[in-house]
């Protein structure tokens, strides 16, 4: 009753979670796509670039045009100057301190701005990766960082500090509110290991062996804060969780000098099982150590090292997994 109580708690506050982002975020039922009146063959100019090199400007404005038309936006390849009439799409690139500012700008005329949007780069490099999201931002007239709701799943490999445990598989899907600075996370992971078959104790007429397995199921709900507001982001977080964990000791024994006495008794020369589980249900928090790259792209990946913590015990033994792990996801725009 106690585990179900707690899944139930964590259920209804991740349905407030996600109800709550829709208010916290503007959102309720899909809007169409705005409807925005553009003129056909708008002209992308290069723009102010000082201390740019003048092709990682044009290379720039290349990857905006095609972003530009992969967005259905008729425009024809950068340029320099544009008749004053023209509808512009303008790509500046400024140095901030050791970073660099990407702005990307919709005119109705040259100089009449209509709308505009902005990204800080940790370096040159990271435009190839920004240049779709600004562009989806400015046509569609959103946020630039980050997209609000994201899917994620990945695997990781887990070991358990008890007894000779090997590491395992593991695997989890989750949710994720992210912001420029943190993100909220829901999720479900579980994972699985054991230990092959080691000598443990014989007589003389019997040999017995051990092997141990574990498996654990937690759903969590928590935090992450991010050191920058880079493409490239290390972050710590951490969070409560339900879990549950078994732990299970498998004994097998062979008889030996096998005779008509054992016959008589009914014991075979083949082998015997014995298993001994522990298992308990509870509350635990978690801890979290990773890196997220590629955060301005739709497609996510990150890194993560995680300790989850159960405030409880097992009858015998105390158990905390530690995993590491890579996970892929992708933003849902709405």
């Amino acid at each position: 009753m106690k585990v179900r109580s707690t899944f139930r708690i964590l259920a209804l506050l991740i349905a407030l979670l996600i109800l709550g982002s829709h208010s916290v975020f503007g959102r309720g039922p899909r809007p169409a796509k705005p409807e925005v009146e553009r003129k056909q063959n708008a002209v992308l100019l290069i723009g102010d670039h000082e201390g740019i090199d003048e092709t990682n400007a044009q290379n720039a404005a290349l990857l905006v045009t095609e972003a530009l038309r992969a967005q259905g936006i008729t425009v024809i390849d950068p340029v320099h100057e544009a008749p004053a009439g023209a509808t512009v799409y303008r790509v500046v690139l400024r140095r901030s301190d050791e970073k660099i500012l990407f702005r990307l700008s919709e005119e109705d005329s040259v100089g009449t701005l209509l709308a505009e949007r902005e990204m800080l780069l940790a370096d040159i490099e990271e435009i190839a990766s920004a240049a779709s999201r600004l562009v989806f931002a400015l046509v569609h007239r959103k946020p630039t960082f980050p997209d609000p709701i994201l899917l994620n799943g990945g695997v990781f490999t887990a070991v358990v500090p008890a007894k000779e445990l090997a590491p395992g598989l593991g695997v989890g899907i989750g949710l994720s509110i992210d912001r420029s600075s943190y993100a909220v996370d829901v999720g479900f992971q579980m994972a699985w290991m054991e230990t092959g078959f080691r000598y443990n104790s014989d007589s003389t007429f019997r040999e017995e062996e051990e092997k141990d397995s574990f498996n654990f199921q937690s759903w969590s709900i928590g935090g992450r804060y991010f050191f920058n507001k880079q493409n490239l982001s290390p972050y710590v977080g951490g969070g409560i969780a339900a879990m549950s964990v078994k732990y299970t000791t498998t004994v097998r024994i062979q008889y030996s000098g096998f005779d008509e006495f054992f016959s008589r008794h009914g014991i075979s020369d083949e082998f015997v099982y014995d298993e001994y589980p522990e298992e308990e249900s509870g509350i635990g928090a978690y801890g979290v150590l990773g890196i997220e790259l590629r955060r301005y792209p739709r497609y996510r990946l990150k890194l993560e090292l995680r300790v989850d913590r159960p405030f409880f015990k097992l009858p015998y033994q105390d158990v905390m997994p530690i995993t590491v792990g890579i996970a892929g996801g992708f933003s849902v725009r709405f």
